[in-house]
């Protein structure tokens, strides 16, 4: 499975702002006042614009809940190690 590219950001730092701007700008689907039916073709059109929008979406939450999760394992740890360091200094 390869990465997507996204352009620039696919190497940058995922932020949490990041991720609300882009649902807050993700283009909302209108309601029209005509019944006249557009047809399979519009709404593939459609589909496929929006695309964009959700995949970078999914990307920028993937990311970020990797990140937590990281920071959640590593936390505990590092506490560990220090209160270890603490210990052996304490016993010389």
């Amino acid at each position: 499975m390869s990465k997507p590219e996204f352009g620039r950001a696919a190497s940058g730092v995922v932020t949490k702002a990041e991720l609300d701007q882009r649902i807050a700008a993700q283009p909302k689907p209108r309601a029209e006042l005509h019944l006249t039916p557009n047809g399979y073709e519009v709404q593939t059109v459609n589909t496929e614009q929006f695309k964009a929008y959700r995949d970078r979406i999914h990307h920028l939450r993937a990311r970020l809940n990797k990140a937590q999760d990281t920071l959640r394992e590593d936390r505990p740890k590092a506490l560990l190690r220090g209160r270890a360091k603490q210990d052996f200094d304490r016993e010389r």
